[in-house]
């Protein structure tokens, strides 16, 4: 399917400007088994992302009492649009405290009593339960359902959490957490994909209150966890 033949004319709104709200309602039904142009799609994006909007703003201050009048002051601000300059440079000022953060080392990785506080952890979703559609209008309440109970169970978490579409389209949850009250023992390691991960042995607890698959690794350098989670931005 081409944007160019059925599509392209209801992309753009009376103005030609790009209309993304009707792209991701219409294209979030298609997963790539299906014969999607996705680059045209992608093209679609980069045009979105690089027509500047802007706001228009106007500040007054109030001199009746010294002038007599109220001056005002009228200023455009250019909008954040996902992946443009305005975009990443919010992203990199929220997140710039991250990368000062000391590399701290959890555990010895030849020790006999491995213990680490924090954990990286991946959930899937399982495309038997719902369209597209339905998957990522629910992931939000149900990861919040997820990390309070949780909560419940092992007390104080902070966490960085980031969204990832599956090749189905299909929602994948990557998150870093870190438990404040409570470290969890390693029970054993093994290689994945070239690198080595450790296993906790809590691992059920964060299934129960997830309904898809799950994965859970313990984190043994601070930094490692953050650049993990920071990469799918």
């Amino acid at each position: 399917m081409s944007l160019s033949h059925r599509f392209r004319a209801r992309l753009h709104d009376s103005e030609n400007k790009s209309w993304l709200n009707f792209a991701r309602n219409h294209f979030i039904g298609y997963s790539t088994d299906q014969n999607l142009d996705f680059q045209e799609l992608q093209d679609f994006y980069l045009e979105w992302r690089d027509l500047a909007e802007y706001m228009v703003l106007q500040k007054k201050t109030d001199n009746l009492r010294n002038k007599g009048e109220v001056e005002k002051e009228t200023i455009a601000v250019k909008c954040a649009k996902r992946g443009n300059d305005v975009y990443w440079w919010r992203i990199k000022k929220r997140l710039k405290s991250l990368h000062k953060l000391e590399n701290h080392t959890f555990f010895d990785i030849r020790g006999s009593d491995k213990c680490s506080n924090v954990l990286f952890a991946t959930l899937t979703y399982d495309i038997r339960r719902s369209t597209v559609q339905e998957a990522w209008k629910k992931v939000g309440k149900e990861f919040n359902k997820w990390i309070r109970n949780l909560r419940k169970k092992f007390g104080r978490i902070s966490y960085l959490r980031c969204w990832k579409a599956s090749r189905k389209g299909y929602p994948h949850i990557h998150v870093l957490l870190v438990f404040h009250d409570h470290p969890f023992r390693i029970v054993f390691s093994q290689l994945k994909k070239g690198r080595r991960v450790h296993r906790i042995a809590e691992k059920e607890a964060f299934e129960k209150s997830y309904h898809s698959f799950v994965d859970v690794q313990a984190v043994r350098k601070l930094r490692e966890g953050i650049k993990y989670v920071l990469k799918y931005l």
